[in-house]
């Protein structure tokens, strides 16, 4: 199944790729889960993990999982419309509850260009159908919550979710913010990324990294094994261009 967000640089085009690369594990986690789309199209492991720094979306995934008849009502006569979504965009998060901020962020992030939160700039469909209708809703969010529900859902640094489910039965997918990009609520630096080298080179389980192509990251990551994949990106001016990504990994 695919998870209800997808964001630029997700996973939908890569995910059976990294799925089939997955070695045999017991505990399974995600250190920046984003739209979580592996997580959400892989088989179930014995524990699961899905971490994130962004408190908006992991309150949306925490509420999806344990609230979701409420998620749907407060959901249930949504307007897809700009006026409304610049209305929500301006709505601070703490002056509402738990599942009013689920349903805002929901709304806003579907509705964002490239579902990115942060940039606020409505998605208006000229020369194609959205492939994000209201009518879809109940299905996304009950198929999302059916998945979640033995899923650990952590809002930590990605420091302490890797020292905290480090064993050598453990599997961790890493899909961090791709390096040189500012699309993100939490965007990454480049010390951020030694930080992160630092702890997978004393890793007792096994990891998979996928990152875009950079000398940067080639470098930095040299040590492990490096595959090189070609996914297909859809914005801005260089829709449909084909670019790199890379596949990194200790075993």
């Amino acid at each position: 199944m695919k998870g209800p967000l997808s964001y630029v640089g997700g996973k939908n085009r890569l995910a059976n790729q990294i799925i089939a690369l997955i070695p045999k594990h017991k505990t399974y986690v995600e250190a920046f889960a984003g739209g979580a789309q592996v997580m959400f199209r892989k088989e179930p492991s014995a524990v699961e993990v899905i971490n994130d720094l962004d408190g908006e979306l992991v309150n949306f995934y925490r509420v999806c999982q344990a609230h979701h008849e409420e998620l749907l009502r407060s959901l249930e006569f949504v307007l897809l419309s700009r006026k409304w979504y610049e209305r929500l965009s301006k709505t601070p998060p703490e002056s509402l509850t738990d599942i009013q901020r689920a349903a805002r962020y929901f709304i806003i992030q579907k509705c964002s260009f490239g579902g990115m939160v942060a940039r606020h700039n409505f998605a208006a469909h000229i020369t194609k159908q959205p492939t994000f209708t209201p009518k879809r809703i109940p299905e996304m969010i009950s198929s999302a919550y059916k998945r979640l529900q033995n899923v650990q859902i952590e809002n930590l640094p990605f420091e302490k979710v890797l020292e905290k489910y480090d064993r050598p039965t453990t599997f961790f997918y890493l899909d961090p913010p791709y390096y040189g990009v500012k699309l993100y609520n939490h965007n990454f630096s480049d010390e951020n990324f030694l930080s992160l080298k630092r702890c997978l080179s004393n890793l007792k389980g096994k990891f998979l990294l996928s990152i875009n192509d950079h000398p940067f990251i080639r470098k930095l990551f040299a040590e492990f094994k490096i595959e090189k994949v070609g996914i297909f990106y859809s914005l801005q001016k260089h829709a449909g261009r084909r670019y790199s990504e890379l596949l990194i990994r200790n075993y």
